[in-house]
This record gives C-alpha cells, sequence and structure tokens, in this order.
C-alpha cells in the first residue's frame, strides 16, 4: 500500500513480484534508499528548515492533510516510511488523487511533503525478534521435489500450493499453481517415480479449491484466474471449473469472466442446502475489483449457469474463506481486504444470499502490507480464530517493515476480535497452523518472500520459522532457515503416512534450474534427548 490518499497502489501479495517491472524503473532510488535504510537508526530526523512560509498554520495544515488523507483510508503514521522514501509517495498519492479522486482539494503538495518528511525516521528501526534458547523439539528431514513439469520453463512461480486428497481418498497429493506457466498441477509424493502431472493450462492461476461442485461424487476443482501477470486494471479474470471426470481426468468451463483479477474462490450453500454457490475474491487493482456472490441456478451441468451479484464493491479482497462463524447452522465467509483497506471482515449469512458485515480486524496503517488468512480454532476454546499475516514488501521502494509480523485474531465472540501479535517477521507471506511436535495443540509454520535482486540476503533474515504453543495462546519462535525467503505459500499436514505432519513450501520467481518448485520438509518425530556428558 502507499500513503497518503493511494486508492490501490499495491498489486496481489502472491504476486508482489510482478511490480518489478514498474519497480525498476525508480531502482537508482531505492537502492539509494535501501542503503540509508540499512545505516539508519530509527530515530527522527531534526525539522529541515522550510523553504518559503506555509500560507496557513501547522494546526490548519495537519487538519487538511488528515481530512484527505481518511477521504480513502486509515491516516498513515509518518513513521511507517523512512524521510528519504516521503516525495515519492507523496508525489504517487497526488497522481492518484488527479486521475481517481479529482473531487478532492488536497493541501500544497511541497507543504505536505516537507509535514511528513519533518515527522519521518532516517530509517526504520530493525525488528527485534526473540527466539526459544532450545531447538524446536521435532526434527525435519529437507528435500525437492521433480522438476518444473514444463521442461523450458526459466522460472518456477508457485502461488498456492496444498495437501490435498483430489484422486485418491487415502493418498496424500500436493496441488499447485504455478502463475508463469498457467499451470494448475498435482504431485502424488509417495509414488516409486513422482512426476507432476498437469490438470489444465489456465491463465495465471492464483488458487485452486477441492470441491464436489456438480455433486456427482467426483471431485472438481474451482480455480481463480488472475488473468495477467503484471498488475492492471484490465477485465482479464475469471473462474474455472475443472470437473472431474471418471477417466481421472478434467474438463475446464469458465464459469466467470472479463472481470478484474480473481484471488480466490470458495463455494458454500449460502442460500439453501443442496446446491454450492460460490463466494469471489475479486482483487482487481486500482479501479476495478469486488466480492461476488455466483448464485448457482443450474439444471443442466452440461451448461452450468451462475448469476452475478455484488456483495461488495472495494478492490483489493485476497482469501475469502468460508465457515459457520456462528453457530446458526449457514455457511458465513470471512474476506481479507489489502490495497488501502488493510481490513478482515466477517461477512455473516443471513439467508436468501444476504449478508451482514462485521469488523474483525482493522489495520492501523495503510501501508500495513496484508497478505494472508487462515480461519482456525488455534487456542482450542471451540471457536474459530483467524490467523492473519501482514508482509507484503513490494511497495515501492523495497523495504523491510518492522511493522510486518502475524496475527492472532482471537474469537472472543463479539467484534472485532482481540488482536494479539504472535511474532514479527519481514516479509511474511503465509502461515498455516497445525500440530507439528505431537503434543495435541496447534504450532504455526510461517514463510516469507523477500525478492533477492531488491533484498540482500542475510542469515539473520528468517525465511522459515515454526511458533511453538507451550500452553493456550503462547507461543515460542524458532527458525528452521534463513536467507532463502523464496516462499509466499505452505501447507502442513502428513505427506508421507507417518501420521506426522511435514512441511510443504513451494518456491515463488526462483530460476526454475537452480530450486525445484516444491521444498518438502520431512518430519522424522521427536529429537532424542542428548547423551549427559560424564
Amino acid at each position: 500500500m502507499s500513503i497518503p490518499a493511494t486508492p490501490g497502489r499495491r498489486i496481489l501479495p502472491w504476486l508482489i513480484v510482478l511490480g518489478l517491472g514498474i519497480g525498476l524503473l525508480t531502482a537508482g532510488v531505492a537502492v539509494a534508499g535501501f542503503i540509508l535504510h540499512r545505516s539508519g537508526e530509527g530515530e527522527p530526523i531534526p525539522p529541515k528548515e522550510p523553504a518559503a512560509r506555509p500560507a496557513v498554520s501547522l494546526q490548519t495544515l495537519s487538519e487538511q492533510i488528515h481530512d484527505t488523507c481518511t477521504a480513502c483510508h486509515v491516516y498513515p503514521s509518518p513513521r511507517s516510511f523512512p524521510r528519504w522514501a516521503w516525495k515519492a509517495e507523496i508525489d504517487q498519492a497526488y497522481g492518484f488523487i488527479e486521475t481517481l479522486k479529482p473531487e478532492l482539494k488536497p493541501p500544497p503538495k511541497e507543504q505536505v511533503i516537507e509535514y511528513f518528511e519533518n515527522r519521518a525516521p532516517l530509517g526504520l528501526p530493525r525488528t527485534q525478534v526473540e527466539y526459544s534458547p532450545t531447538p524446536f523439539r521435532t526434527q525435519f528431514l529437507q528435500a525437492g521435489s521433480p522438476p518444473h513439469p514444463k521442461t523450458n520453463a526459466e522460472r518456477t512461480v508457485l502461488s498456492n500450493v496444498q495437501i490435498v486428497h483430489l484422486t485418491d481418498p487415502k493418498t496424500p497429493e500436493i496441488l499447485a499453481c504455478e502463475m508463469e506457466a498457467g499451470l494448475v498441477m498435482l504431485l502424488r509424493p509417495n509414488d516409486p517415480d513422482p512426476k507432476w502431472r498437469i490438470l489444465a493450462e489456465v491463465p495465471n492461476p492464483a488458487r485452486a479449491e477441492v470441491v464436489d461442485l456438480d455433486g456427482d461424487g467426483i471431485k472438481d476443482l474451482l480455480v481463480a484466474c488472475l488473468g495477467n501477470l503484471m498488475p492492471t486494471d484490465e477485465r482479464k479474470g475469471s473462474v474455472v471449473w475443472l470437473r472431474g471426470n471418471k477417466d481421472g481426468s478434467f474438463t475446464p468451463h469458465t464459469l466467470l469472466a472479463n472481470v478484474g483479477r480473481v484471488s480466490d474462490v470458495r463455494a458454500g450453500e449460502f442460500r439453501q442446502k443442496g446446491k454450492l454457490d460460490l463466494v469471489v475474491a475479486v482483487f482487481g487493482w486500482r479501479r476495478v475489483g469486488e466480492v461476488l456472490l455466483l448464485e448457482n441456478e443450474t439444471t443442466d451441468w452440461s451448461r452450468p449457469r451462475f448469476v452475478r451479484r455484488v456483495l461488495d464493491e472495494r478492490h483489493g479482497a485476497i482469501h475469502v474463506p468460508v465457515a459457520d462463524l456462528n453457530g446458526d447452522g449457514k455457511p458465513d465467509f470471512v474476506c481479507l481486504f489489502a490495497q488501502e483497506h488493510e481490513r478482515v471482515e466477517a461477512f455473516l449469512n443471513e439467508g436468501g444470499g444476504k449478508f451482514r458485515k462485521e469488523i474483525i480486524y482493522a489495520g492501523s496503517d495503510p501501508a500495513q502490507g496484508s497478505s494472508g488468512i487462515q480461519l482456525v480454532d488455534l487456542d482450542g476454546d471451540g471457536k474459530l480464530d483467524v490467523l492473519y499475516t501482514n508482509g507484503d514488501v513490494m511497495d515501492m521502494p523495497p523495504l523491510l517493515k518492522p511493522y510486518h509480523g502475524i496475527r492472532w485474531l482471537r474469537n472472543t465472540g463479539k467484534y472485532p476480535y482481540e488482536d494479539h501479535l504472535l511474532a514479527s517477521m519481514y516479509g511474511v507471506h503465509a502461515a498455516v497452523a497445525a500440530d507439528l511436535d505431537g503434543d495435541g495443540d496447534l504450532d504455526i509454520l510461517a514463510v516469507s518472500f523477500l525478492p533477492e535482486g531488491l533484498f540482500p540476503r542475510s542469515k539473520t533474515t528468517d525465511s522459515v520459522i515454526v511458533l511453538e504453543q507451550t500452553q493456550p495462546g503462547k507461543f515460542v519462535r524458532h527458525r528452521l532457515e534463513s536467507e532463502t525467503c523464496n516462499y509466499v505459500s505452505c501447507a502442513a499436514g502428513d505427506v508421507f503416512g507417518t501420521n506426522r505432519a511435514d512441511l510443504v513450501l513451494g518456491n515463488f520467481w526462483t530460476r526454475a534450474s537452480a530450486r525445484p518448485p516444491l521444498v518438502f520438509w520431512k518430519n522424522l518425530g521427536l529429537r532424542k534427548p542428548e547423551a549427559k556428558k560424564s
């Protein structure tokens, strides 16, 4: 997110690297600024002498800036960017105002730049983290997957990985979406000679969901397609239904087209039992984007028919997981809005396709960088919580942001949920909960994405961590890997049939010849206690 007053600068967090083409245009500024950031101590710079005395009082200017910014989003903290970055931020914001919000009458740009610069730190402070003094008690053995299924592929760009049972209820499989080649792929890691199977080629898949849409007893896939790798307001997004056939193949049917870039689609019996409707997150970009309900009016599945209805007109929707949040027997859903919104909201099903919105969490700054959510009962109290990450680093210029991290939004039975920061983590892009040490409670696996061309790799930068739950709601941090930082998606579950939770990490924007699409961390069980020295 950019600030102030920037309706949709950021692109879909899983695909943040796609903004590099734009970012490289300002690479000189970004690199110089990054060096300043690295050397800064995070303290405010003494105010500069104003070039000219402002025509209005400082209080009036402050009020005008607040009014302009909050017309689009919450007021940005001047400390969310270092001083050197604010001119570019304000320049861009005024460009957006001119094209997208011409009715706004902001104060003179030069005065606004000076206002934010005088209140900004020289550099963002470094994140201070505390690790457990003892290693994580579970041991893992790392291994790679077969190479990219396209032999001519230059890059691996996995936007989503999941552990599923698609073709065999007893055999775990890895479902993956490969963005650049446009592939929905399946891997059976326990086969004697595992190989990627291409299920379909679709336009830039962001995520796929396993579901029996037509109720014929054969599992299908719903695919959210961005339709364009680069950030754009062009209406190239789509929802593709991969209908499962008896012979194990899949037949594609386009259920939705000519919309902004689609980041997620989920199914639920929102209006009546036995008929699945679809909720669709249309991320879009700046002008285009919305949350849709596709009402299932199909009578002949050879010609599926879904009627589109807008539930929310905001752009920037990332995830829309479905669950019964209030126990009334009707499916609800939760939506994570990125861009300038930075919110998690519940859409509570009131029947007949109508939903009531409640705020679960509202970010405190439009630069927060939301990247993902999972619905999970993290503390075992019987209520679904939200596991939330904010770690999008690709707002230009690229910065390591100390306010990125993993948050537990605890369901207390009322809105908003309780907000608990569990860990700060640069570039954290995904987190999933699973019992990784076999003690009966849920731990958290989290991964980060820091593009190597923009962020120098450091052994002190975490790429994979585990938050071990030591007692309900209490976590300690373990680093599993540093430096790599190539991941935007991860999964945890029993992959190798040992009844232990293994880890699956998807590589993003890496050279296909250098790294496999997936990295497996096989769970070997608990570490053996070290023998005491005599």
